[in-house]
């Protein structure tokens, strides 16, 4: 009999701990999600929305990206971002990413910088700054996001023939060759981009 009791008060003790354990993880768990909330307005309450006609300038940008078949790219942007045009608190205390927009992840926040409305040439080179910035909503960090980018300017409609010459593209080109220079690291193809589907051509010598 008192061997039962031993067990029984085991077993209750162990039911206890485990109780204790689980009410504190929720208590931190709902603590932590409560200053994530705190922090995350915070972010919203000091930068401003966009205009109707900057609302109207992304969702054309995004429409293209969906025509173009970014599907998880589209979702996260249409649904799951907020979009701002000046920096919140956060930013002003972190050097810019780049002239066009900064993503703070994980708040699903992008911030559109003057550049982006007028720096980029249409709403193609404005779909390739998002389709970046879509990269950074899903953690990846610049030279991913870089990556990504340049492997699918051809799928977004962003070449060198219909873009080469602009501002936009000759600025990300560098940047991409600087931060990602595994991709231009093929001296079979043109400008030694991996990426490009054309390859040099070389003439034999005659003897």
């Amino acid at each position: 009999m008192e061997i039962f009791n031993r067990l029984e008060n085991t077993g209750s003790g162990r039911r206890g701990s485990l109780a204790r354990f689980v009410r504190s993880g929720v208590y931190y768990l709902a603590v932590t999600l409560c200053l994530l909330s705190i922090f995350h307005s915070s972010l919203l309450v000091t930068s401003q929305p966009l205009r109707a006609d900057e609302v109207e300038a992304v969702d054309r940008a995004v429409d293209l990206l969906e025509a173009k078949g970014f599907r998880k790219e589209v979702f996260l942007l249409r649904r799951l971002t907020v979009f701002r045009n000046t920096d919140s608190w956060l930013n002003l205390l972190t050097q810019k990413e780049n002239a066009f927009a900064a993503t703070n992840f994980p708040f699903n926040i992008i911030t559109l910088y003057p550049d982006f409305f007028s720096r980029a040439k249409d709403d193609t080179e404005r779909a390739v700054i998002l389709l970046h910035e879509a990269q950074h909503l899903q953690g990846a960090d610049e030279r991913e996001s870089y990556a990504y980018v340049w492997r699918n300017r051809q799928k977004a409609g962003w070449t060198i023939l219909s873009h080469g010459t602009t501002e936009s593209y000759v600025s990300i080109e560098i940047l991409t060759r600087e931060i990602a220079p595994e991709l231009f690291s093929c001296p079979d193809r043109l400008w030694n981009d991996c990426t490009e589907i054309s390859r040099t051509k070389t003439v034999a010598r005659s003897k």
